[in-house]
Parts: C-alpha cells; sequence; structure tokens
C-alpha cells in the first residue's frame, strides 16, 4: 500500500483538477472571426487571388441588412483593404441555416436569395451565386451576434468563380461542405465529395435527403461521402441534391449542389476539332449555346460559348470572314500557329449592326488560319451562329489633301485651311497640325479637323494663333503671302477595325478674305 504525504495528494488533486479543466475547455467551441477567399483567374473581384484576414488584421462589423439577412464589413486597420459581404433570403425574412441556391446580386435580388461580395474598389453590376449558412445567431436591436456562411460568386455572368467563408464570432459544432453549384452535359459523369467537419473531431454520419433520379450516394465512413451521377438525353434542366450530416450527438447539418445538366457541347467546341473550312465562299452555321471555354482559349472581346474553324486557303487572297445573320453577339479572333503559341491576325466584334462581327486580312496560300467565334463577353442563352467566308474587297486606304490655298483677316489674322479627304470605305478621319509664317519673327499656329469620311469628303480648319509682341506695341498677325503646314492624318474603319496613319507637309497660299 502506498502512502502519499499531504502535500503529495494536494499536488496530485491539483493536477487532476487541472486536467478536467483543460477537457472542458477542449470541448468549448473557440469563436472564430476571419474572411477567406479564393479568386479563380478571370474573377474580376478577386482578381485570381487568394485574401485570408482575421480579427487581428482589423476591424469586422456585422449587422442585420434591411432585408433581414446579414451584412458583414471588414476593414483593415491600416485602411488599404475593405470588403462589404451581403446575404439575405428570398423570403426577405431572417436567415436560418443551410443552402441558398440562385443568389442575385443584393439589393436588387427580387423575389430571389441575395448575395454581394465586393472591395477593395471592385463591385459587381449583376452576379449569380450561391451561399451556405453554417451558424447565424441574431441578438436585440437588429444585431448578429455569430455568423458563418460559405459562398460562391459569378461577377456579370462570368464562369470564373470567387469562393470563401465569412465568420463572425463563429462556433459550428458540426457543418457540410460541398461545390454548391455544377454544370455538366448529358452523358457525362458527374462526381462530388461531401465532408462533414466536427469541432471535436468526432465521425460525421452523412445520408442523402433528396437526389437527381439515377444519382447514387455512398458514406465512405470516414465523414465523407460519395455522390456519382450521369444524367441521360431527357435530363436537362437544373437539379439538387441535398445531404444530411449527423454526429450522433444531437448536432445535424445539411448542404445542396445545384446542378445544372445542359446538351452536349458543339464537336468543334476545342481547337484541336476545329471544323475545316477550305472554299471561297464557304457558310457554316450551329448552335453554339452549350460550347465552354478552354484554359487557354485566346482572348477577343472575351471568349464565352467558343467555337473554332480551320481555314486553309486555296491560293493567296484576301478574305473576309464573318458572323452576318448570326442571332446573338459576336467576336471573331483570327489566329496563326499551333495551340499554346498562337499569333492573331484580327480580331473584331462589332460591325455597323452592333451585334456581328467581321475580320478581313490577307491569306497566303496552304496556310492554315484558326478562326475562334464566341460570344461578346458573356454567354448567349440563344447562340444561333452563322459563319461566312467570302472575297474581300480591297484593304482600306485614305488619302488626305491640303488645299493650295487658305484664307486671312488681315485685319485680325485669322486664318482658315482646308482640303480633302478620299476613302475606300466610310470611316472616321482625323487631321490635325501646325501653320507656320516668316523666319526672323515667325507666326505660329494650330488646327484640327474631324471629318465622316466616305468617298471625297472636303474638310476645313480654323487656325488658333500663337500671338507675339513686337516692340511691345503690336501683335504679330498673319497676313497674305506663303505658310508653311504640317499635320498629322489618322483613320479608322469601324467596320474592321482598320487604322492608317500619315503626315503630311506642304507650303501653301494664304489670301485675303
Amino acid at each position: 500500500m502506498t502512502v502519499f504525504s499531504f502535500r503529495q495528494l494536494r499536488a496530485k488533486l491539483l493536477l487532476a483538477a487541472g486536467l478536467a479543466l483543460g477537457a472542458l475547455c477542449g470541448m468549448a467551441q473557440a469563436q472564430v472571426t476571419s474572411l477567406n477567399m479564393t479568386s479563380e483567374s478571370g474573377d474580376y473581384i478577386g482578381g485570381g487571388r487568394s485574401y485570408n484576414y482575421s480579427a487581428g488584421d482589423g476591424t469586422f462589423t456585422a449587422q442585420v441588412n434591411w432585408q433581414g439577412g446579414v451584412s458583414i464589413g471588414f476593414n483593415s486597420s491600416d485602411f488599404s483593404h475593405w470588403w462589404y459581404l451581403d446575404f439575405s433570403s428570398a423570403t426577405r425574412g431572417p436567415l436560418t441555416t443551410g443552402t441558398y441556391l440562385g443568389a442575385m446580386r443584393f439589393p436588387f435580388n427580387d423575389g430571389a436569395n441575395g448575395l454581394s461580395v465586393g472591395g477593395d474598389g471592385a463591385g459587381c453590376n449583376t452576379l449569380t451565386g450561391s451561399f451556405n449558412v453554417l451558424q447565424v445567431t441574431y441578438g436585440p436591436d437588429n444585431t448578429v451576434t455569430a455568423f458563418d456562411a460559405t459562398f460562391e460568386q459569378h461577377c456579370e455572368g462570368s464562369p470564373q468563380a470567387l469562393r470563401g467563408e465569412i465568420r463572425y464570432n463563429a462556433s459550428v459544432p458540426l457543418y457540410l461542405t460541398a461545390p454548391t453549384t455544377l454544370q455538366v452535359q448529358t452523358g457525362q459523369t458527374v462526381s462530388l465529395t461531401v465532408t462533414g467537419t466536427d469541432a471535436l473531431k468526432r465521425r460525421v454520419y452523412l445520408t442523402p435527403v433528396a437526389l437527381p433520379p439515377g444519382a447514387s450516394f455512398v458514406d465512405l465512413g470516414n465523414s465523407q461521402g460519395s455522390f456519382t451521377w450521369t444524367p441521360n438525353a431527357t435530363q436537362t434542366g437544373s437539379f439538387v441534391a441535398t445531404f444530411k450530416g449527423d454526429n450522433q450527438q444531437g448536432n445535424v447539418a445539411t448542404t445542396s449542389t445545384q446542378i445544372k445538366v445542359v446538351p452536349p457541347a458543339p464537336y468543334n467546341d476545342d481547337i484541336a476539332n476545329a471544323s475545316p473550312l477550305n472554299t471561297v465562299p464557304a457558310s457554316a452555321s450551329q448552335v453554339v449555346t452549350t460550347a465552354t471555354t478552354a484554359a487557354d482559349d485566346p482572348y477577343c472581346f472575351g471568349n464565352a460559348q467558343s467555337v473554332w474553324y480551320a481555314f486553309t486557303a486555296p491560293s493567296t487572297m484576301r478574305v473576309e470572314i464573318n458572323t452576318l445573320g448570326s442571332g446573338y453577339d459576336t467576336a471573331i479572333g483570327v489566329y496563326t500557329g499551333k495551340r499554346g503559341a498562337l499569333t492573331q491576325v484580327g480580331c473584331n466584334g462589332d460591325t455597323n449592326d452592333g451585334v456581328q462581327s467581321r475580320v478581313r486580312f490577307n491569306a497566303t496560300a496552304g496556310t492554315t488560319y484558326y478562326v475562334m467565334v464566341s460570344s461578346q463577353y458573356f454567354p448567349s442563352t440563344a447562340a444561333n451562329l452563322v459563319l461566312n467566308v467570302v472575297a474581300a474587297p480591297p484593304a482600306f486606304s485614305f488619302n488626305p489633301a491640303i488645299n493650295q490655298f487658305g484664307t486671312v483677316v488681315p485685319s485680325t489674322g485669322a486664318v482658315t485651311v482646308s482640303g480633302s479627304v478620299q476613302c475606300t470605305s466610310p470611316s472616321f478621319v482625323s487631321i490635325s497640325g501646325s501653320i507656320r509664317q516668316g523666319d526672323k519673327t515667325p507666326v505660329n499656329g494650330y488646327w484640327n479637323a474631324w471629318v465622316p469620311c466616305n468617298g471625297i469628303t472636303p474638310w476645313t480648319a480654323v487656325v488658333t494663333s500663337t500671338l507675339a509682341l513686337r516692340k511691345g506695341r503690336s501683335a504679330l498677325l498673319f497676313s497674305g503671302g506663303k505658310a508653311t503646314v504640317g499635320a498629322v492624318a489618322s483613320a479608322f474603319d469601324p467596320e474592321t477595325g482598320e487604322y492608317r496613319s500619315m503626315n503630311l507637309t506642304q507650303t501653301i497660299n494664304l489670301r485675303s478674305k
């Protein structure tokens, strides 16, 4: 039998009490306040970066917004970063735990859930997204005492996402994570993993609440579950899969994933499967609504819903490729070279109708030109494409001229110069320059003209002169006689996007008016 002294017994009792107290403290949920975000390349709000802020980096504020949801603000201690996050439900009532799909930009989310994440000077005009509220506790007088939510936001219809989690005094005992939105084509298999996280690291048992027809879900036994589904040709549209997690200690959580099923992408969705075009003229038409964007697609007024064609010139000639007759806002990029090392030949996103596009270029016989047709900036819900290859007219050119004679008002020295511009197609011409008269005590002036050119178009410009005092009594003025004019002229063809410029120098005679 071991006999302990009073001092030894007291020490052991204190140690046991300390261990028990430590265990109780471990069971208590620590409150966390933080903002963590990951932005995909191409996402406007996050700029393709990751962000991690904690309470030590600045000030977090939380309040009930006017739609009954939650608004969180963060300002860094050095005032160099600020972010605002807004969440609301379609019912305009208090938020509860659960998944909120189909969110639109707060506060312009009539009839839909509301979401808005912006900061550091960037914000969305329109957005789509979703969020999952893991914890929310409201206090008196429109206060928020605790909040935890994950979110996914797509700005201006972009496929690139900003994803993150905002915590404010959060202490969630159990939560589930899974993708909130997915897109899959019919006939393709979509798989996702649902993960349950327990604050005390207990196992989370996962079960399906609702699945699309034909889908399966398996609890993997490690607080994770596996969802698999291959939608058939008749299963297009939007489907929701909902999952439940239970730690069998009285804590239950759910999460949902919205799955959009679309018909297969066009065959020429990728540059590797570019559709051949080898004659002039040639035409092709197709519905490209389900076309996607490859990670290495070049950028020409966007690259949404891109499809590819390969045009091999049958002879050396000037070619026009256009989308006249298409039913959506298109852009055309023409390239040579190989995938990953393409060289742009032309890019256009606008003709006179403001919808279709046109590219003209000099094609070399036997050279393959890759043509990418895309929706301008954002996907179209009805992308009906018509692509045409035709012989192009001669390249745009213009010929500016300055008239041999100008006019001058002797009493004021006011000068007017004039000329004309000849253009091969309707365009806009800017012509500006200087005029100089005299050598020892020259008089200088400046002028400019803006000419909507169509055929041969005249132009006139009034000179703004720089006056110089002579012997402190009178100003030197332009007068009748010779003067030297120098000018720079530039022209722009709005249909093809072609620019031209040239310099002019001419001696003219000023006649009294």
